[in-house]
């Protein structure tokens, strides 16, 4: 009873902070009584493709993370889509330019709010944005419905008017205002796991940090079994521990951009932060542009090489 009384004030105080500002987190309950508006369209953004074809919510459209969401003509190929690839997409899983989007996905938000972020971004109305506390994974705890039924899609035409600039950074706004200490009251944030900033886990021909940035793993916000977000408190304390707050302008990175959109909706959207900023090559970009300078670098061919467990002799 507790639980249930703690989660439905998490959903109250995301939903006042949201009222003002945008994306707004919405519950299973929410999502059954709105889920055959026609107006709604429920997006699964799933971690693997072959995900959604075992099971989904009735009704869901599946969101391919690294075909719909990504720029694959382009280097890193884990960059944000263009407005036409963006508006193909969108009209191809017929989202109308009214429509309330409610996502999820399998993996603590990571994915949905990447999608979040990009409609934000190509203009779409952000009170008409929801993200499904817990995703799918909560919602089955909770014994709700699942089905692996195909959903029929009438293809839309979706138009995008304006493209929102000011959401994200490049490579060289942080070396010119982080690295170089042009604007002093910008805060680098590192949102990725820890095992990635210390250069243990090499994802790119670099391992390590940006210069002077600050580590919060965006996925301490989320329950680790229900995937639902932790209270508004502990979210709070978890990045203040690091000097990140509201008086801040930050600029958020991650591997691929998935963890930094995250971030980009705790701290924008859940702990009323003004100034974020997404850096949108992340580390794949930025390791791989080798003359930029790093914090803790290790080169991929230098790493220790993992340990390998001796099998039990029979």
């Amino acid at each position: 009873m507790k639980l249930k009384i703690f989660a439905l004030a998490l959903i109250t105080l995301f939903s006042m902070n949201s009222a003002a500002l945008a994306i707004s987190l919405v519950d299973a309950d929410w999502l059954k009584k709105n889920m055959n508006n026609k107006n709604v369209k429920i997006m699964d953004v799933a971690d693997k493709p072959n995900a959604f074809d075992k099971e989904h919510i009735p009704g869901a459209i599946q969101v391919k993370r690294y075909l719909d969401l990504s720029n694959t003509d382009r280097y890193p190929a884990t960059a944000y889509p263009t407005k036409l690839q963006f508006e193909k997409f969108l009209s191809e899983s017929g989202i109308e330019n009214g429509s309330v989007i409610v996502a999820y996905d399998d993996k603590s938000s990571l994915f949905a709010t990447r999608l979040l972020f990009l409609l934000e971004m190509f203009g779409h109305d952000p009170a008409k944005l929801k993200l499904l506390n817990g995703g799918i994974v909560n919602w089955k705890k909770l014994g709700n419905k699942v089905t692996d039924d195909v959903t029929k899609i009438k293809k839309s035409k979706y138009k995008i008017a304006k493209t929102k600039t000011d959401m994200t950074v490049t490579w060289s706004d942080i070396y010119r205002d982080v690295a170089q200490g042009a604007k002093p009251e910008v805060l680098l944030l590192d949102s990725r796991p820890e095992n990635e900033f210390k250069a243990q886990n090499i994802r790119a021909i670099r391992g390590g940090y940006l210069p002077k940035a600050v580590l919060v793993t965006s996925s301490d916000a989320n329950e680790k079994d229900s995937q639902l977000f932790k209270s508004l408190e502990d979210i709070k304390k978890l990045y203040e521990a690091k000097d990140v707050n509201g008086d801040r302008t930050i600029y958020t990175y991650c591997h691929s951009g998935d963890r930094s959109a995250h971030t980009y909706v705790i701290l924008k959207y859940m702990l009323g932060y003004k100034n974020v900023k997404v850096y949108e090559g992340g580390w794949v970009e930025w390791a791989n542009m080798v003359a930029l300078p790093m914090a803790g670098q290790i080169w991929l061919w230098d790493a220790p090489k993992p340990v390998k467990k001796e099998e039990p002799k029979k």
